[in-house]
């Protein structure tokens, strides 16, 4: 057994938290943008390729206080590096944090990097190289204040870079946020699941691996874990073997519908290629279409609606912004009777001006930006609302959504 720490977005600790105690791990604690637990072999290969929120997995060699450079360098000289990894592998740094006295990430990377070499050549051992750009391994660090954790990754790259989507719209969602988005939407995963606004589709492709029991990590060529001394490859083919079976099955029993609409043709044909990279292209209809005139598909049964509506950048103009959030809103009463509606945004003012309350609320972390989820019930006579249909908007919220969107918009020009 080893202890691990789970890193994923701020606010999403307790949904990965119930994440790994479905996948069978005991007694996780949420921690500040990450899980703390033990797991052995088994259990830590099977949560690096079901995990759907987590964005890594770090196997936790050391704990320590470190106040300066030499306690840092001390602690990684400590560890034993050869016991986990041989030195034909090349490895990278990744050191996050920093204090009064490490005051540049990259100082700190040095430091351990330093160390690690040292400990093999003490030991009369090959000297390891670093390589940046396709590291073998890659060598965790988070420092704060006066608190540090030194590890191993297990995955290498990003879990939330799944392998199908080598393109995507404008400011997409991280495929990790997007699975957390429809995982706490409300959806039922037997009903069916639109998406207005789907733009390259990840939403609805996260929403259909989750549903049909898909393994998250089943596309990734490459991991981590196969480069340490005690990789079990019969264990590891195995886990992935049991996950392959699972999602064929799944696959072949699912008959919802998915629909996902964007006024975009190029963007919808990107959504096209990134389903069928996922392998479940036929399981979602995308089509061309309005957000503010979309209806719902044909079912006796009454299903969820999801979406990241734009950022102010990406549709150019505040009033523009407040007429889309208002028109949807008001097709979200007319055609949508008896659904779930889960709409995910980074202004709370913009959210207010879809006329709707409610029934909860999460908040989470978008790279920089602070976003909410809003969950909501819509009745058969419409969403529950005491606002007047002829409401304007206050001079007061107007100067407030202005200055939002100005945020809103720096922030999307700089991620997209």
């Amino acid at each position: 057994m080893h202890q691990y720490l789970a890193v994923t977005a701020n606010g999403l600790e307790n949904l990965l938290v119930d994440e790994l105690t479905q996948l069978g791990i005991r007694d996780p604690k949420p921690v500040q943008a990450g899980v703390r637990f033990k797991a052995d072999l088994e259990q830590i290969y099977r949560a690096s390729l079901w995990s759907r929120t987590a964005s890594r997995f770090v196997r936790v060699l050391a704990e320590f206080q470190c106040q300066d450079d030499m306690d840092l360098y001390l602690a990684a000289t400590a560890v034993r590096w050869s016991s986990h990894f041989d030195a034909n592998k090349r490895f990278v740094v990744d050191f996050n944090g920093t204090n009064r006295e490490i005051r540049n990430s990259q100082y700190g990377a040095m430091k351990v990097k330093d160390a690690i070499v040292d400990s093999f050549t003490k030991q009369d051992l090959p000297r390891p190289q670093i390589n940046k750009d396709q590291p073998d391994l890659r060598v965790h660090v988070r420092l704060h204040r006066d608190k540090a954790i030194l590890g191993i990754d297990m995955v290498g790259q990003a879990l939330n870079q799944r392998g199908y989507r080598t393109e995507s719209g404008r400011a997409p969602l991280r495929e990790t946020l997007a699975a957390a988005i429809v995982m706490r939407s409300g959806w039922d995963k037997a009903s069916p699941l639109v998406d207005p606004m789907c733009g390259s589709g990840t939403l609805l492709i996260e929403a259909v691996m989750w549903a049909a029991n898909v393994a998250p990590g089943h596309a990734r060529k490459e991991w981590s874990l196969e480069n340490l001394k005690d990789f079990d490859y019969e264990l590891w083919a195995e886990v992935k073997s049991e996950a392959r079976v699972q999602g064929r099955r799944g696959i072949a029993k699912f008959d919802q519908p998915i629909v996902g609409y964007d006024n975009d043709k190029r963007v919808l044909e990107t959504a096209r290629k990134n389903a069928k990279r996922a392998g479940i292209e036929d399981l979602i209809d995308f089509r061309l279409g309005d957000a503010t005139k979309v209806t719902a598909p044909e079912s006796e049964l009454k299903g969820a609606l999801v979406c990241n509506p734009p950022y102010g950048e990406r549709l150019g103009t505040e009033p523009g912004l407040i007429a889309l959030y208002s028109e949807f809103g008001a097709q979200l009463k007319n055609e949508f009777g008896g659904w779930k509606a889960s709409i995910f945004s980074s202004s709370d003012e913009l959210l207010s001006c879809l006329r709707m309350r409610a029934d909860k609320q999460y908040k989470v972390n978008n790279g920089a930006l602070k976003c909410l989820q809003k969950n909501y019930s819509i009745s058969d006579s419409g969403a529950r609302t005491g606002e007047s249909k002829d409401q304007v908007i206050a001079p007061d919220f107007a100067n407030r959504l202005k200055k939002n969107i100005g945020k809103i918009g720096k922030w999307a020009k700089k991620e997209s």
